[in-house]
Protein backbone atom coordinates (compact mmCIF):
# COMPACT_ATOMS: atom_id res chain seq x y z
CA UNK A 1 0.00 0.00 0.00
CA UNK A 2 1.40 3.43 -0.82
CA UNK A 3 2.91 5.78 1.67
CA UNK A 4 0.43 8.76 2.76
CA UNK A 5 -0.14 11.32 0.64
CA UNK A 6 -0.33 13.94 2.97
CA UNK A 7 3.06 16.25 2.81
CA UNK A 8 4.43 18.80 5.14
CA UNK A 9 2.76 21.22 2.45
CA UNK A 10 -0.49 20.06 3.72
CA UNK A 11 0.46 20.30 6.88
CA UNK A 12 1.01 24.32 5.93
CA UNK A 13 -1.83 24.98 4.82
CA UNK A 14 -4.01 23.48 7.05
CA UNK A 15 -2.05 25.70 9.73
CA UNK A 16 -2.14 28.94 7.41
CA UNK A 17 -5.89 27.83 7.47
CA UNK A 18 -6.35 27.87 11.13
CA UNK A 19 -4.62 31.14 11.37
CA UNK A 20 -5.89 33.48 8.29
CA UNK A 21 -9.28 31.82 7.74
CA UNK A 22 -11.01 33.21 10.64
CA UNK A 23 -10.32 30.61 13.32
CA UNK A 24 -7.64 33.17 14.85
CA UNK A 25 -7.99 36.56 14.70
CA UNK A 26 -5.86 39.08 13.35
CA UNK A 27 -4.17 42.02 16.01
CA UNK A 28 -1.96 44.84 15.47
CA UNK A 29 0.19 45.32 12.57
CA UNK A 30 3.67 45.47 12.31
CA UNK A 31 3.87 48.76 10.91
CA UNK A 32 1.93 50.16 13.67
CA UNK A 33 4.47 48.29 15.59
CA UNK A 34 7.65 50.22 14.14
CA UNK A 35 5.73 53.36 13.85
CA UNK A 36 5.30 53.50 17.66
CA UNK A 37 8.94 52.70 18.65
CA UNK A 38 10.76 54.82 15.83
CA UNK A 39 8.33 58.06 17.81
CA UNK A 40 9.71 56.64 21.06
CA UNK A 41 13.23 56.62 20.36
CA UNK A 42 13.04 60.11 19.02
CA UNK A 43 11.27 61.53 21.95
CA UNK A 44 14.21 60.41 24.16
CA UNK A 45 16.92 62.08 21.94
CA UNK A 46 15.49 65.64 22.34
CA UNK A 47 14.71 64.89 25.82
CA UNK A 48 18.39 64.10 26.28
CA UNK A 49 19.72 67.55 24.26
CA UNK A 50 18.00 69.23 26.57
CA UNK A 51 19.46 68.11 29.56
CA UNK A 52 23.29 68.69 27.93
CA UNK A 53 22.35 71.92 26.94
CA UNK A 54 21.11 73.17 30.08
CA UNK A 55 24.10 71.73 32.04
CA UNK A 56 27.19 73.57 29.97
CA UNK A 57 24.87 76.74 30.62
CA UNK A 58 25.10 76.72 34.45
CA UNK A 59 28.02 78.79 35.88
CA UNK A 60 27.34 77.34 39.53
CA UNK A 61 28.00 73.72 38.81
CA UNK A 62 31.27 72.16 38.60
CA UNK A 63 31.65 69.82 35.60
CA UNK A 64 32.01 66.24 36.28
CA UNK A 65 34.21 62.97 35.37
CA UNK A 66 31.13 60.88 35.60
CA UNK A 67 30.24 59.49 31.81
CA UNK A 68 26.68 59.64 31.10
CA UNK A 69 25.30 56.40 29.16
CA UNK A 70 22.20 56.34 27.07
CA UNK A 71 19.16 55.06 28.96
CA UNK A 72 18.64 51.52 27.97
CA UNK A 73 15.31 49.73 27.44
CA UNK A 74 14.49 46.94 29.69
CA UNK A 75 12.32 45.59 26.95
CA UNK A 76 11.38 45.67 23.40
CA UNK A 77 7.95 47.31 22.75
CA UNK A 78 6.43 44.22 21.09
CA UNK A 79 7.80 41.99 24.08
CA UNK A 80 5.79 44.36 26.47
CA UNK A 81 2.71 43.61 23.96
CA UNK A 82 3.35 39.85 23.88
CA UNK A 83 4.30 38.91 27.45
CA UNK A 84 2.50 36.94 29.25
CA UNK A 85 1.67 33.21 30.58
CA UNK A 86 -0.10 30.90 27.63
CA UNK A 87 -1.58 27.59 29.10
CA UNK A 88 -1.45 25.18 26.39
CA UNK A 89 -4.57 24.03 24.67
CA UNK A 90 -3.55 21.63 21.47
CA UNK A 91 -0.58 19.27 20.19
CA UNK A 92 -0.75 18.80 16.27
CA UNK A 93 1.45 16.02 15.45
CA UNK A 94 3.10 15.78 12.11
CA UNK A 95 2.17 12.94 10.22
CA UNK A 96 5.82 11.87 8.89
CA UNK A 97 7.17 11.76 12.43
CA UNK A 98 4.38 9.79 13.97
CA UNK A 99 2.89 7.42 11.35
CA UNK A 100 0.23 5.83 13.77
CA UNK A 101 -1.82 9.10 14.20
CA UNK A 102 -2.60 8.96 10.89
CA UNK A 103 -4.90 12.54 9.39
CA UNK A 104 -4.86 13.41 13.25
CA UNK A 105 -1.99 15.60 12.38
CA UNK A 106 -4.64 17.48 10.31
CA UNK A 107 -6.39 18.65 13.61
CA UNK A 108 -4.95 19.75 16.45
CA UNK A 109 -5.92 17.66 19.76
CA UNK A 110 -7.42 19.64 22.50
CA UNK A 111 -5.50 19.01 25.55
CA UNK A 112 -6.66 21.42 28.33
CA UNK A 113 -6.12 20.04 30.83
CA UNK A 114 -3.32 22.13 32.55
CA UNK A 115 -0.24 19.81 31.75
CA UNK A 116 2.01 22.31 29.40
CA UNK A 117 2.31 25.88 29.02
CA UNK A 118 4.22 28.84 27.73
CA UNK A 119 5.89 31.58 29.39
CA UNK A 120 7.35 34.95 28.00
CA UNK A 121 9.15 37.37 30.24
CA UNK A 122 9.25 40.80 29.18
CA UNK A 123 13.21 40.83 29.53
CA UNK A 124 13.29 38.25 26.91
CA UNK A 125 13.43 35.18 29.02
CA UNK A 126 10.97 32.58 29.96
CA UNK A 127 10.20 28.53 29.76
CA UNK A 128 8.45 25.87 27.99
CA UNK A 129 6.89 23.96 30.43
CA UNK A 130 5.59 20.15 29.69
CA UNK A 131 4.08 17.99 32.42
CA UNK A 132 5.53 14.89 30.67
CA UNK A 133 8.06 15.53 28.78
CA UNK A 134 10.07 18.29 31.22
CA UNK A 135 10.37 21.77 31.69
CA UNK A 136 13.02 23.98 29.60
CA UNK A 137 14.41 27.45 30.03
CA UNK A 138 13.71 29.90 27.21
CA UNK A 139 17.00 31.51 26.84
CA UNK A 140 15.67 34.27 24.60
CA UNK A 141 12.60 34.73 22.73
CA UNK A 142 12.21 37.84 19.89
CA UNK A 143 8.95 39.37 18.38
CA UNK A 144 8.54 41.24 15.44
CA UNK A 145 4.85 42.09 14.64
CA UNK A 146 2.48 38.74 14.83
CA UNK A 147 5.84 36.42 14.74
CA UNK A 148 7.65 35.45 17.50
CA UNK A 149 10.86 32.89 17.76
CA UNK A 150 11.99 31.29 20.64
CA UNK A 151 15.58 30.18 21.44
CA UNK A 152 15.63 26.45 23.43
CA UNK A 153 17.43 24.04 24.20
CA UNK A 154 20.29 24.96 21.07
CA UNK A 155 17.63 25.27 18.78
CA UNK A 156 15.01 28.16 17.32
CA UNK A 157 11.18 27.53 17.41
CA UNK A 158 9.50 29.50 15.05
CA UNK A 159 6.02 30.46 15.62
CA UNK A 160 2.96 33.30 15.58
CA UNK A 161 1.00 35.28 18.26
CA UNK A 162 -2.51 36.87 17.54
CA UNK A 163 -4.99 37.89 20.03
CA UNK A 164 -3.88 36.10 22.95
CA UNK A 165 -3.44 32.50 20.67
CA UNK A 166 -0.22 31.38 19.69
CA UNK A 167 0.81 28.33 17.76
CA UNK A 168 4.54 27.78 18.00
CA UNK A 169 6.21 25.11 14.90
CA UNK A 170 8.54 22.53 16.68
CA UNK A 171 10.63 20.28 14.80
CA UNK A 172 7.76 17.52 14.59
CA UNK A 173 4.56 19.22 16.53
CA UNK A 174 2.59 22.16 16.28
CA UNK A 175 2.04 23.35 19.66
CA UNK A 176 -1.22 25.60 20.45
CA UNK A 177 -1.29 28.12 23.66
CA UNK A 178 -3.87 30.53 25.01
CA UNK A 179 -3.52 33.34 27.13
CA UNK A 180 -6.11 34.25 29.37
CA UNK A 181 -9.50 35.19 28.46
CA UNK A 182 -9.02 34.31 24.83
CA UNK A 183 -11.12 31.79 22.99
CA UNK A 184 -9.16 28.38 22.19
CA UNK A 185 -12.40 26.84 19.48
CA UNK A 186 -10.25 29.37 17.78
CA UNK A 187 -8.01 26.44 16.97
CA UNK A 188 -10.25 23.82 15.15
CA UNK A 189 -9.22 21.45 17.86
CA UNK A 190 -10.42 18.13 18.18
CA UNK A 191 -11.21 15.89 21.50
CA UNK A 192 -8.60 12.67 21.56
CA UNK A 193 -11.60 10.52 20.94
CA UNK A 194 -12.58 12.57 18.35
CA UNK A 195 -9.66 12.25 16.88
CA UNK A 196 -9.85 8.37 16.75
CA UNK A 197 -12.75 9.01 14.21
CA UNK A 198 -10.16 11.28 11.77
CA UNK A 199 -7.72 8.11 12.18
CA UNK A 200 -10.48 5.82 11.10
CA UNK A 201 -11.36 8.23 8.07
CA UNK A 202 -7.27 7.59 7.30
CA UNK A 203 -8.29 3.60 7.14
CA UNK A 204 -11.47 4.40 5.30
CA UNK A 205 -10.29 5.93 2.14
CA UNK A 206 -7.03 4.83 2.58
CA UNK A 207 -5.21 8.56 2.98
CA UNK A 208 -2.82 7.25 6.45
CA UNK A 209 0.23 6.25 6.21
CA UNK A 210 -1.07 2.22 6.87
CA UNK A 211 -3.31 2.56 3.92
CA UNK A 212 -6.42 1.32 3.44
CA UNK A 213 -7.88 -0.97 6.31
CA UNK A 214 -12.02 -1.53 6.47
CA UNK A 215 -11.63 -3.72 9.53
CA UNK A 216 -9.83 -1.10 11.34
CA UNK A 217 -11.62 1.98 10.57
CA UNK A 218 -14.67 0.26 11.34
CA UNK A 219 -13.06 -0.33 15.20
CA UNK A 220 -12.26 3.37 15.08
CA UNK A 221 -15.56 4.00 14.26
CA UNK A 222 -17.09 1.56 17.04
CA UNK A 223 -14.72 2.95 19.73
CA UNK A 224 -15.14 6.61 19.47
CA UNK A 225 -18.77 6.33 19.02
CA UNK A 226 -18.94 4.17 22.54
CA UNK A 227 -17.06 7.06 24.03
CA UNK A 228 -20.20 9.13 22.78
CA UNK A 229 -18.83 11.10 19.60
CA UNK A 230 -21.47 11.88 17.59
CA UNK A 231 -19.86 12.00 14.21
CA UNK A 232 -18.50 8.62 14.61
CA UNK A 233 -22.10 6.99 14.25
CA UNK A 234 -22.14 9.01 10.78
CA UNK A 235 -19.23 6.76 9.65
CA UNK A 236 -21.00 3.81 11.12
CA UNK A 237 -24.15 4.51 9.03
CA UNK A 238 -22.33 5.42 5.98
CA UNK A 239 -20.23 2.18 6.55
CA UNK A 240 -23.20 -0.22 6.62
CA UNK A 241 -24.85 1.92 3.97
CA UNK A 242 -22.51 0.60 1.75
CA UNK A 243 -22.30 -3.22 3.24
CA UNK A 244 -23.95 -5.48 0.66
CA UNK A 245 -23.34 -8.61 2.35
CA UNK A 246 -25.14 -7.41 5.50
CA UNK A 247 -28.88 -8.14 5.52
CA UNK A 248 -31.24 -4.95 6.32
CA UNK A 249 -27.74 -2.76 5.75
CA UNK A 250 -30.24 0.00 4.63
CA UNK A 251 -32.27 -0.15 8.24
CA UNK A 252 -28.80 0.00 10.23
CA UNK A 253 -27.66 2.17 8.47
CA UNK A 254 -30.44 4.73 9.05
CA UNK A 255 -30.31 3.99 12.47
CA UNK A 256 -26.84 5.00 13.15
CA UNK A 257 -27.58 8.17 11.26
CA UNK A 258 -30.39 9.22 13.21
CA UNK A 259 -28.55 8.04 16.48
CA UNK A 260 -25.48 10.80 15.08
CA UNK A 261 -27.95 13.38 14.26
CA UNK A 262 -29.45 12.90 18.10
CA UNK A 263 -26.46 13.56 19.34
CA UNK A 264 -25.81 16.47 17.38
CA UNK A 265 -23.70 15.57 14.13
CA UNK A 266 -24.85 17.77 11.45
CA UNK A 267 -22.83 14.81 9.09
CA UNK A 268 -26.15 12.02 9.90
CA UNK A 269 -28.14 14.78 8.23
CA UNK A 270 -26.45 13.92 5.30
CA UNK A 271 -26.10 10.14 5.67
CA UNK A 272 -29.97 9.96 5.99
CA UNK A 273 -30.31 12.54 2.84
CA UNK A 274 -28.22 10.58 0.93
CA UNK A 275 -30.49 7.14 1.61
CA UNK A 276 -33.62 9.04 0.28
CA UNK A 277 -31.56 10.46 -2.70
CA UNK A 278 -30.79 7.19 -3.27
CA UNK A 279 -34.13 5.04 -2.39
CA UNK A 280 -32.23 2.96 -0.16
CA UNK A 281 -34.03 1.13 2.71
CA UNK A 282 -36.65 3.92 1.96
CA UNK A 283 -38.83 5.35 -0.93
CA UNK A 284 -37.31 7.59 -3.16
CA UNK A 285 -37.53 10.99 -2.19
CA UNK A 286 -35.17 13.77 -3.74
CA UNK A 287 -37.64 16.20 -2.23
CA UNK A 288 -36.36 15.51 1.21
CA UNK A 289 -33.19 14.49 0.94
CA UNK A 290 -32.34 17.78 -0.47
CA UNK A 291 -34.21 19.16 2.76
CA UNK A 292 -31.48 17.46 4.50
CA UNK A 293 -28.93 18.73 2.78
CA UNK A 294 -30.09 22.09 3.32
CA UNK A 295 -30.18 21.93 6.85
CA UNK A 296 -26.95 19.92 7.31
CA UNK A 297 -25.27 23.08 5.45
CA UNK A 298 -27.15 25.86 7.43
CA UNK A 299 -25.98 23.92 10.56
CA UNK A 300 -22.25 24.39 9.08
CA UNK A 301 -21.99 21.04 7.75
CA UNK A 302 -20.54 22.20 3.89
CA UNK A 303 -20.47 18.59 3.10
CA UNK A 304 -24.43 19.22 2.28
CA UNK A 305 -23.49 22.40 0.16
CA UNK A 306 -21.77 19.93 -2.30
CA UNK A 307 -24.94 17.24 -1.56
CA UNK A 308 -27.00 19.60 -2.89
CA UNK A 309 -24.57 20.31 -5.60
CA UNK A 310 -24.61 17.07 -7.31
CA UNK A 311 -28.59 16.73 -7.32
CA UNK A 312 -28.54 20.30 -8.88
CA UNK A 313 -25.99 18.83 -11.79
CA UNK A 314 -28.18 16.34 -12.49
CA UNK A 315 -31.31 18.37 -12.41
CA UNK A 316 -33.15 16.37 -9.51
CA UNK A 317 -33.03 19.35 -7.29
CA UNK A 318 -36.75 20.48 -6.47
CA UNK A 319 -37.97 22.95 -8.51
CA UNK A 320 -35.31 22.26 -11.40
CA UNK A 321 -36.79 21.84 -15.49
CA UNK A 322 -32.83 20.55 -16.07
CA UNK A 323 -29.16 20.17 -14.71
CA UNK A 324 -27.76 22.99 -13.67
CA UNK A 325 -23.99 23.54 -13.82
CA UNK A 326 -22.81 26.77 -12.79
CA UNK A 327 -25.09 26.83 -9.69
CA UNK A 328 -23.70 23.42 -8.93
CA UNK A 329 -19.81 25.16 -8.86
CA UNK A 330 -21.36 27.82 -6.78
CA UNK A 331 -22.20 24.90 -3.91
CA UNK A 332 -19.62 22.98 -4.80
CA UNK A 333 -17.04 26.01 -3.57
CA UNK A 334 -18.11 26.75 -0.21
CA UNK A 335 -17.31 23.01 0.69
CA UNK A 336 -14.14 23.75 -0.66
CA UNK A 337 -13.86 26.35 1.81
CA UNK A 338 -14.48 23.31 4.53
CA UNK A 339 -11.45 22.44 6.98
CA UNK A 340 -12.55 18.91 6.81
CA UNK A 341 -10.98 16.65 4.41
CA UNK A 342 -14.09 14.81 2.99
CA UNK A 343 -15.58 17.93 2.14
CA UNK A 344 -12.73 19.09 0.46
CA UNK A 345 -12.34 16.44 -1.88
CA UNK A 346 -15.44 15.64 -2.56
CA UNK A 347 -16.54 19.35 -3.55
CA UNK A 348 -13.41 19.25 -6.51
CA UNK A 349 -14.66 15.82 -7.25
CA UNK A 350 -18.01 17.41 -7.86
CA UNK A 351 -16.98 20.20 -9.59
CA UNK A 352 -14.98 17.57 -12.21
CA UNK A 353 -17.42 15.56 -12.69
CA UNK A 354 -20.23 18.53 -13.90
CA UNK A 355 -16.98 19.61 -16.34
CA UNK A 356 -16.69 16.22 -17.20
CA UNK A 357 -20.35 15.28 -18.67
CA UNK A 358 -21.55 19.24 -18.63
CA UNK A 359 -24.49 20.46 -17.37
CA UNK A 360 -27.02 22.97 -18.53
CA UNK A 361 -25.23 25.98 -18.86
CA UNK A 362 -22.15 24.17 -18.48
CA UNK A 363 -20.52 22.46 -21.76
CA UNK A 364 -18.47 19.41 -21.44
CA UNK A 365 -14.79 20.20 -20.85
CA UNK A 366 -12.19 17.47 -20.13
CA UNK A 367 -9.21 19.35 -19.57
CA UNK A 368 -11.04 21.06 -17.14
CA UNK A 369 -12.40 17.82 -14.98
CA UNK A 370 -9.12 16.16 -15.41
CA UNK A 371 -7.88 19.45 -13.41
CA UNK A 372 -10.48 19.12 -10.85
CA UNK A 373 -10.43 15.43 -10.86
CA UNK A 374 -6.70 16.13 -10.05
CA UNK A 375 -7.00 18.03 -7.39
CA UNK A 376 -8.98 15.55 -5.10
CA UNK A 377 -6.35 12.75 -6.23
CA UNK A 378 -3.80 14.36 -5.11
CA UNK A 379 -5.17 14.70 -1.71
CA UNK A 380 -5.94 10.88 -2.08
CA UNK A 381 -9.67 10.74 -2.90
CA UNK A 382 -10.06 7.44 -4.73
CA UNK A 383 -12.82 8.16 -6.50
CA UNK A 384 -11.69 11.15 -8.30
CA UNK A 385 -8.52 8.67 -9.40
CA UNK A 386 -11.29 5.76 -10.71
CA UNK A 387 -13.47 9.01 -12.66
CA UNK A 388 -9.88 9.98 -14.47
CA UNK A 389 -9.28 5.90 -15.36
CA UNK A 390 -12.81 5.89 -16.36
CA UNK A 391 -12.45 8.93 -18.96
CA UNK A 392 -9.57 7.34 -20.48
CA UNK A 393 -11.69 3.96 -20.85
CA UNK A 394 -14.43 5.33 -22.04
CA UNK A 395 -12.69 7.98 -24.28
CA UNK A 396 -14.95 10.23 -23.11
CA UNK A 397 -13.03 14.00 -24.03
CA UNK A 398 -10.15 12.10 -24.10
CA UNK A 399 -8.16 9.56 -26.54
CA UNK A 400 -9.47 6.46 -24.90
CA UNK A 401 -6.32 4.90 -23.61
CA UNK A 402 -6.54 1.46 -21.35
CA UNK A 403 -3.02 1.92 -19.93
CA UNK A 404 -3.44 5.25 -18.56
CA UNK A 405 -7.39 3.85 -17.81
CA UNK A 406 -5.45 0.83 -15.83
CA UNK A 407 -3.19 2.99 -13.99
CA UNK A 408 -5.36 4.98 -12.35
CA UNK A 409 -7.57 2.36 -11.97
CA UNK A 410 -4.81 1.02 -9.87
CA UNK A 411 -3.61 4.08 -7.74
CA UNK A 412 -8.26 4.12 -6.66
CA UNK A 413 -7.89 0.28 -5.79
CA UNK A 414 -5.40 0.96 -3.26
CA UNK A 415 -7.19 3.85 -1.97
CA UNK A 416 -9.63 1.41 -1.21
CA UNK A 417 -11.83 2.21 -3.94
CA UNK A 418 -14.65 -0.45 -5.04
CA UNK A 419 -15.45 0.80 -8.55
CA UNK A 420 -11.84 0.91 -9.66
CA UNK A 421 -11.37 -2.55 -8.62
CA UNK A 422 -14.26 -4.18 -11.05
CA UNK A 423 -13.32 -1.66 -13.93
CA UNK A 424 -10.16 -3.13 -13.14
CA UNK A 425 -10.86 -6.64 -12.92
CA UNK A 426 -13.14 -6.51 -16.29
CA UNK A 427 -10.16 -4.82 -17.90
CA UNK A 428 -8.27 -7.97 -16.90
CA UNK A 429 -11.03 -10.52 -17.47
CA UNK A 430 -11.23 -8.96 -21.23
CA UNK A 431 -7.47 -8.02 -22.03
CA UNK A 432 -8.36 -4.14 -22.11
CA UNK A 433 -4.63 -2.75 -21.45
CA UNK A 434 -3.06 -5.33 -19.80
CA UNK A 435 -2.60 -9.77 -20.23
CA UNK A 436 -5.64 -11.68 -19.89
CA UNK A 437 -5.86 -12.78 -16.14
CA UNK A 438 -9.13 -14.20 -14.64
CA UNK A 439 -7.49 -15.31 -11.43
CA UNK A 440 -6.71 -10.90 -10.97
CA UNK A 441 -10.14 -10.29 -12.12
CA UNK A 442 -11.44 -12.66 -9.87
CA UNK A 443 -9.68 -10.98 -7.07
CA UNK A 444 -10.19 -7.48 -8.27
CA UNK A 445 -13.78 -8.39 -8.39
CA UNK A 446 -13.98 -10.35 -4.42
CA UNK A 447 -12.26 -7.04 -3.27
CA UNK A 448 -15.25 -4.88 -4.21
CA UNK A 449 -17.64 -7.36 -3.19
CA UNK A 450 -16.44 -7.83 0.08
CA UNK A 451 -16.18 -3.98 0.52
CA UNK A 452 -19.68 -3.15 0.03
CA UNK A 453 -19.86 -3.31 -4.20
CA UNK A 454 -22.88 -4.93 -5.57
CA UNK A 455 -21.36 -4.88 -9.15
CA UNK A 456 -18.58 -6.16 -7.94
CA UNK A 457 -21.00 -9.17 -6.05
CA UNK A 458 -22.57 -9.72 -9.10
CA UNK A 459 -19.48 -10.30 -10.82
CA UNK A 460 -18.28 -12.91 -8.44
CA UNK A 461 -21.70 -14.54 -8.96
CA UNK A 462 -20.28 -14.77 -12.62
CA UNK A 463 -17.24 -16.63 -12.11
CA UNK A 464 -18.20 -18.95 -9.66
CA UNK A 465 -21.00 -19.70 -11.70
CA UNK A 466 -18.80 -19.73 -14.53
CA UNK A 467 -15.68 -21.41 -13.24
CA UNK A 468 -13.16 -18.77 -14.43
CA UNK A 469 -10.90 -17.16 -12.46
CA UNK A 470 -11.56 -19.70 -9.52
CA UNK A 471 -13.50 -22.87 -8.56
CA UNK A 472 -16.63 -23.60 -9.83
CA UNK A 473 -19.15 -23.17 -7.24
CA UNK A 474 -22.98 -22.70 -7.80
CA UNK A 475 -23.36 -22.38 -4.13
CA UNK A 476 -21.37 -18.93 -4.15
CA UNK A 477 -22.55 -17.89 -7.03
CA UNK A 478 -26.26 -18.01 -5.70
CA UNK A 479 -24.62 -16.05 -2.44
CA UNK A 480 -23.21 -13.30 -4.34
CA UNK A 481 -26.15 -12.78 -6.88
CA UNK A 482 -28.49 -12.95 -3.49
CA UNK A 483 -25.98 -10.24 -1.92
CA UNK A 484 -26.32 -8.24 -5.34
CA UNK A 485 -30.18 -8.56 -5.61
CA UNK A 486 -30.89 -7.28 -1.93
CA UNK A 487 -28.70 -4.23 -3.11
CA UNK A 488 -31.30 -4.27 -6.47
CA UNK A 489 -28.70 -4.06 -9.20
CA UNK A 490 -30.85 -5.26 -11.54
CA UNK A 491 -29.04 -7.65 -13.77
CA UNK A 492 -28.21 -10.06 -11.15
CA UNK A 493 -31.91 -11.18 -11.07
CA UNK A 494 -31.42 -12.67 -14.15
CA UNK A 495 -28.85 -14.60 -13.19
CA UNK A 496 -30.62 -15.53 -9.57
CA UNK A 497 -33.63 -16.31 -11.57
CA UNK A 498 -31.44 -18.50 -14.15
CA UNK A 499 -30.17 -20.55 -11.10
CA UNK A 500 -33.84 -21.35 -10.12
CA UNK A 501 -34.75 -22.11 -13.23
CA UNK A 502 -32.10 -24.98 -13.96
CA UNK A 503 -31.75 -25.98 -10.24
CA UNK A 504 -27.81 -24.79 -9.78
CA UNK A 505 -27.01 -24.78 -6.02
CA UNK A 506 -30.27 -23.98 -5.27
CA UNK A 507 -33.49 -26.35 -5.34
CA UNK A 508 -35.39 -25.77 -9.07
CA UNK A 509 -38.27 -23.76 -9.14
CA UNK A 510 -39.23 -21.71 -12.29
CA UNK A 511 -42.23 -19.84 -10.53
CA UNK A 512 -39.41 -18.36 -8.10
CA UNK A 513 -37.47 -17.84 -11.05
CA UNK A 514 -39.97 -16.07 -13.29
CA UNK A 515 -40.27 -13.41 -10.20
CA UNK A 516 -37.20 -12.77 -10.26
CA UNK A 517 -37.25 -11.91 -13.75
CA UNK A 518 -40.16 -9.48 -13.65
CA UNK A 519 -38.45 -7.85 -10.28
CA UNK A 520 -35.31 -7.15 -12.60
CA UNK A 521 -37.64 -6.01 -16.02
CA UNK A 522 -39.09 -3.40 -13.93
CA UNK A 523 -35.91 -2.32 -12.51
CA UNK A 524 -35.19 -1.89 -16.35
CA UNK A 525 -33.26 -4.95 -17.14
CA UNK A 526 -33.64 -5.96 -21.05
CA UNK A 527 -31.76 -9.07 -20.10
CA UNK A 528 -34.66 -9.66 -17.27
CA UNK A 529 -37.14 -8.46 -20.05
CA UNK A 530 -36.41 -10.92 -22.50
CA UNK A 531 -36.45 -13.70 -20.30
CA UNK A 532 -40.19 -12.70 -18.74
CA UNK A 533 -41.31 -12.39 -22.25
CA UNK A 534 -39.90 -16.23 -23.06
CA UNK A 535 -41.39 -17.67 -20.10
CA UNK A 536 -44.98 -16.29 -20.86
CA UNK A 537 -44.35 -17.21 -24.73
CA UNK A 538 -43.54 -20.85 -23.67
CA UNK A 539 -45.09 -21.23 -19.99
CA UNK A 540 -42.18 -21.87 -17.91
CA UNK A 541 -43.31 -20.82 -14.39
CA UNK A 542 -46.42 -20.21 -15.30
CA UNK A 543 -49.61 -20.34 -18.60
CA UNK A 544 -49.00 -19.06 -21.71
CA UNK A 545 -49.74 -15.91 -22.14
CA UNK A 546 -49.12 -14.43 -25.66
CA UNK A 547 -50.00 -10.51 -25.03
CA UNK A 548 -47.72 -10.41 -21.54
CA UNK A 549 -45.01 -12.23 -23.63
CA UNK A 550 -45.23 -9.44 -26.20
CA UNK A 551 -45.26 -6.63 -23.25
CA UNK A 552 -42.20 -7.85 -21.89
CA UNK A 553 -40.30 -8.12 -25.03
CA UNK A 554 -41.23 -4.66 -26.36
CA UNK A 555 -40.29 -3.71 -22.75
CA UNK A 556 -36.69 -5.36 -22.96
CA UNK A 557 -36.60 -3.39 -26.82
CA UNK A 558 -36.86 0.04 -25.19
CA UNK A 559 -34.68 -0.96 -21.98
CA UNK A 560 -31.60 -2.21 -24.23
CA UNK A 561 -29.01 -0.19 -24.58
CA UNK A 562 -27.70 -0.58 -28.06
CA UNK A 563 -23.83 0.43 -27.72
CA UNK A 564 -23.86 -2.45 -25.60
CA UNK A 565 -22.82 -5.63 -27.42
CA UNK A 566 -25.15 -8.00 -25.40
CA UNK A 567 -27.65 -5.74 -24.66
CA UNK A 568 -27.98 -5.48 -28.43
CA UNK A 569 -27.99 -9.22 -28.16
CA UNK A 570 -31.02 -8.85 -26.21
CA UNK A 571 -32.95 -6.45 -28.44
CA UNK A 572 -32.21 -8.55 -31.29
CA UNK A 573 -33.76 -11.43 -29.65
CA UNK A 574 -37.22 -9.77 -28.38
CA UNK A 575 -37.17 -8.22 -32.58
CA UNK A 576 -37.24 -11.65 -33.57
CA UNK A 577 -39.87 -13.36 -31.27
CA UNK A 578 -42.18 -10.21 -31.80
CA UNK A 579 -41.86 -11.13 -35.32
CA UNK A 580 -42.82 -14.51 -35.09
CA UNK A 581 -45.58 -14.48 -32.43
CA UNK A 582 -47.04 -12.49 -35.77
CA UNK A 583 -46.31 -14.88 -38.47
CA UNK A 584 -47.75 -17.55 -36.15
CA UNK A 585 -50.52 -15.80 -36.14
CA UNK A 586 -50.64 -15.10 -31.83
CA UNK A 587 -51.10 -11.84 -32.43
CA UNK A 588 -51.40 -9.34 -34.72
CA UNK A 589 -49.04 -6.48 -36.52
CA UNK A 590 -51.04 -3.69 -35.60
CA UNK A 591 -50.67 -4.76 -31.93
CA UNK A 592 -47.08 -5.56 -32.32
CA UNK A 593 -46.30 -1.96 -33.44
CA UNK A 594 -48.57 -0.55 -30.75
CA UNK A 595 -46.46 -2.29 -28.57
CA UNK A 596 -43.06 -1.09 -29.62
CA UNK A 597 -43.82 2.14 -30.59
Amino acid sequence: MKKRVFPNRVLTILFAVLISAGMILSSCSKSDDDSETKKTKKTKSTESAEVIEDDTSSETTEPTTTTTEEPTETSDPGRLQLAGTYEGYAIQTKAEFYPEKGTVNDYPILQNDGSFRLVLNADGTGAWEDSQNGNSDIVEWTADGESVSVSISGKTIPGTIRNGLVCMNDEDKYWYYAQDGADPSLFGAITEDEAVVVTGIDYYFGIGPEGYDMDKAVDCFQTAASAGVADAYYWLGRYYKNSTLCIDHYVTAMEYFDKAINLGSVYGLVGKGTLYEGGNGVDKDCAQAYELYQQAADAGCLLGFTCMAMMVRKGTAPGQTGPEGMRAIELCEKGLSSKHWIDQVYSAYVIGVVYEFGAGDISADATQAIEWLSKASDLGYGNAMEEIGRMYDNGRGVTQDYGTANYWYEKAVSQGDTNAAVNLGYNYSHAFGVAEDQQKAFQLFLFAAENGNEVGAFDVGIKYRDGVGTTQNYAEAYRWFDAAVRDKYAHAYRSLGDLYREGLGVTKDETTALNYYIEGAMMGSCKCAEQVGWCYLYGHGTSIDYYKALDFFALGMKKADLSDPNEKASYDYCQKKIAEMVTKGYIRQDQANAAVS
